[in-house]
């Protein structure tokens, strides 16, 4: 097959794929979706919106309190296995996850494709990348309803105390040094108590 062929089947698959995951709707919670910040610019701390506290269900049905994570910065990222641009950015979690965890920031990621597909997809995909952090599943979307995602990958950035610093849509390379160093940012902030 001539190249110019081969390259132009890449982009038609690649295109398809990028509908599919821009067309993918959760049904948006209005008041989570307001959080959203443009870029990497953490909000003023009293803007910021508390998360509440809910359940993340691990490959085998356990329930882990989100409320265990208070003190550390949080990463919550919504994603599934037909996501491309998702695989794409899981890696750069992991870079970002092991350049910052002994400073207190956690991955946090959620898939959230039907039951009987995100587990074992993301048991292969885990074996092959050797993350560190766990996957959490949400098959039924209410979770991902909660937090307002319509678009794969949706991050959440949540700081020490439980509330949404920024968003973002759309995949990312959080391993970069700007990512970084707002994130260690957030990581220097003092726990916020009520």
């Amino acid at each position: 097959m001539p190249p110019a062929v081969m390259a132009g089947l890449l982009a038609m698959v690649v295109a398809l794929a990028s509908i599919g995951y821009l067309r993918t709707s959760f049904g948006p919670n209005a008041e989570m979706a307001k959080t959203s910040s443009p870029g990497l610019d953490p909000m003023e701390t009293a803007s910021r919106q508390p998360v509440g506290d809910f359940q993340l269900t691990d490959a085998d049905g356990k329930q882990t309190p989100f409320s265990s994570y208070k003190g550390h910065v949080v990463i919550l990222s919504f994603w599934a296995s037909w996501c491309t641009p998702c695989l794409v950015e899981l890696p750069t979690f992991a870079e970002i996850g092991e350049r910052l965890h002994d400073k207190g920031l956690r991955v946090v990621p959620v898939n959230v494709d039907e039951a009987g597909v995100g587990v074992p997809f993301a048991r292969e995909f885990w074996g092959k990348k050797k993350f560190e952090f766990p996957s959490f599943f949400d098959a039924n979307k209410e979770l991902a309803a909660k937090f307002g995602v319509d678009i794969l990958p949706a991050n959440f950035v949540i700081d020490r105390s439980g509330r949404i610093a920024f968003s973002g849509f759309g995949a990312n390379d959080w391993s970069n040094d700007e990512t970084a160093e707002t994130i260690e940012s957030l990581l220097e902030e003092p726990l916020h108590e009520k």
